[in-house]
């Protein structure tokens, strides 16, 4: 099976407390990654966004639910698909946020695995582009 990486850094002039109301939050998605996001379940507690709550990407049977494992309020957010996703599979991203002098940064970092190597590289490559497109709206 092939493994493969996105890892995408994008620097703002946005304060961190910004970028990650926008990136944490499933329904402003679709305006970063250009296709429909839903939050379709809320995680328990304070942050419907946070831990356990599911995101579906795309629309109906071609669509992939992705599920929040760790969040830390402007530090970090863990995420895998919990379905969907085909031929990909261990797919799990990671953002970590970062005050800097002029703002504040992102790191996105994807890792997954293909058991169809074709399909794995145009994964990784639509996933960078539209990571970098997506974050470029952000303002």
């Amino acid at each position: 099976m092939a493994q493969h990486q996105v890892r995408v850094t994008r620097d703002f002039s946005l304060p961190v407390e910004d970028v990650y109301a926008v990136l944490s939050d499933h329904n402003r998605l679709s305006r970063v990654l250009g296709v429909p996001v839903k939050r379709i379940r809320d995680a328990q507690g304070d942050d419907v966004n946070g831990v356990g709550s599911v995101r579906l990407i795309g629309m109906g049977p071609l669509g992939i639910e992705e599920t929040v494992t760790a969040a830390t309020p402007n530090r970090l957010i863990r995420y895998r698909i919990s379905k969907g996703g085909a031929p990909i599979r261990n797919h799990s991203g990671e953002l970590t946020f970062s005050k800097t002098a002029e703002g504040s940064r992102v790191q996105w970092a994807i890792d997954f695995d293909s058991s169809v190597p074709v399909a794995g590289t145009v994964v990784r490559l639509v996933l960078g582009t539209a990571i970098k497109l997506g974050l470029r709206r952000i303002s």
